[in-house]
């Protein structure tokens, strides 16, 4: 069976669900007026889009069409994202860390929100929930595009086979709530450098505790996904995330080199903040880190298990 353009029914609203799902939205970079696709069972435009998205991210052969291996895919891609989100909480190493799960908030008015939680390793989680409760306390939001990732995701050029996620010691922000309209945006992004962006929260009076919300404030050289490196100026009652973060060992990461240029919004990367505490420059290895919350046995054979001997900041960063 080939699913393309044309195409009608119960197949093609499956596949639309599982696109929305996967949040690849059928457009190849995001807007201002981003939408979900509508899961009317019509394969139109946009489903085809949104099937590019996924194929250039997966490294398939872009037509535009689904045919057997664009779906095997999409189910393989469903069944790891939802593997990370209900797995159990114990990963079977014997090092004695686990996963914890922390609420989170959804954000926007479509039908994609972000996660309402993120898993993180347990020591890595003592140090988030620092930053949660003291953004919320101020009135601000805490977003989710997912925090530990299974060992069978899928690897492409915005997502690395050594990320931070595997180890449970990173976690993204959800990509839709920043970098699309400053006016409203629970974050914005700051241009401070070259591929690097300082994260601010926005905060409301309705949501801070007595006497939390921070003064009003405004910040230069915010971005978008549509004016990437000449920014405006926003006024409001902001919370420097990027610095609370780091405050709690969280650093953030530089955008992908494309980004700037106009390649894929998924290189942004202004929302991924990673735990660097305890991490050894020249001594400290990937293997070492995945065998903190996952047994030899199941790392066996997987993708990221096959880079277990590099160094932090040698050929790991």
């Amino acid at each position: 069976m080939i699913l393309e353009k044309g195409s009608r029914g119960s197949a093609v609203q499956a596949v639309q669900e599982i696109l929305n799902f996967l949040h690849f939205e059928g457009r190849k970079s995001a807007s201002a007026d981003y939408e979900s696709l509508e899961t009317d069972g019509v394969f139109g435009a946009d489903t085809e889009e949104a099937v590019l998205s996924f194929q250039a991210h997966s490294g398939l052969y872009e037509d535009g069409r689904v045919g057997p291996v664009t779906l095997a895919a999409l189910e393989k891609e469903f069944a790891i994202r939802q593997r990370e989100l209900s797995s159990p909480m114990s990963l079977g190493s014997p090092a004695g860390y686990s996963v914890e799960s922390c609420p989170t908030n959804e954000f926007g008015s479509g039908k994609e929100k972000g996660y309402r939680q993120v898993k993180l390793r347990s020591d890595v989680m003592m140090a988030y929930r620092q930053v949660s409760d003291e953004v919320h306390r101020q009135g601000g939001l805490m977003t989710s595009s997912g925090g530990i990732r299974d060992l069978n995701a899928t690897v492409s050029k915005n997502r690395s086979a050594t990320s931070f996620h595997y180890s449970g010691r990173a976690l993204d922000l959800f990509i839709w709530s920043g970098m699309q309209d400053p006016a409203t945006d629970a974050y914005v992004a700051q241009r401070i450098g070259e591929r690097r962006y300082n994260v601010y929260a926005r905060c409301w009076q309705d949501k801070a505790e007595k006497g939390a919300l921070p003064p009003q404030q405004t910040i230069p050289d915010v971005v978008t996904n549509k004016n990437r490196v000449k920014g405006v100026s926003v006024t409001g009652h902001f919370l420097d995330l990027t610095a609370l973060f780091a405050k709690n060992g969280f650093k953030p990461i530089r955008a992908r080199a494309a980004f700037e240029k106009g390649g894929d919004y998924l290189g942004a990367e202004w929302w991924h903040f990673q735990w660097e505490v305890g991490l050894v420059p020249g001594a400290s290895t990937f293997g070492a880190e995945l065998l903190k919350i996952y047994s030899k046995a199941t790392l066996a054979n997987t993708p990221p298990w096959a880079y277990r001997d590099y160094v932090w900041q040698q050929d790991w960063f």
